[in-house]
């Protein structure tokens, strides 16, 4: 019976420090789950409020409510989109301070 099995093999080794990024598919498919779960089961929630209290608000303010938490999990989980390479353009200098105006855009009263 022993030699009906197949030889059981080792598994691939994997490198501590390879991380796996999901890919611009999942991602989008996850913030779309969460969005559509949020909103269908709070919007279920003010459902069965509805049908219980015998209204017709609940339902609406379930799946607002399920679509404002939705939005908020998603911000936390996958956070913020990244400011573009480069930086954003201000007008202010590295240390912090404002830069002055060039000569051409200065006002008719002078410097600042």
């Amino acid at each position: 019976m022993a030699e009906n099995t197949p030889e059981r093999r080792e598994t691939r080794p994997r490198t501590a420090d390879a991380e796996r990024h999901p890919s611009g598919a999942d991602v989008g498919w996850g913030i779309t789950g969460t969005m559509l779960s949020g909103m269908a089961v709070w919007g279920g929630v003010g459902w069965l409020l509805d049908r219980w209290l015998e209204t017709r608000v609940f339902t609406l303010v379930g799946v607002l409510l399920g679509l404002g938490v939705a939005i908020y999990l998603v911000v936390v989980k996958y956070g913020a989109v990244e400011p573009p390479p480069g930086g954003r353009l201000t007008s202010t200098t590295r240390g912090g301070q404002r830069s002055r105006p060039p000569e051409y855009r200065k006002t008719q009263k002078g410097q600042r």
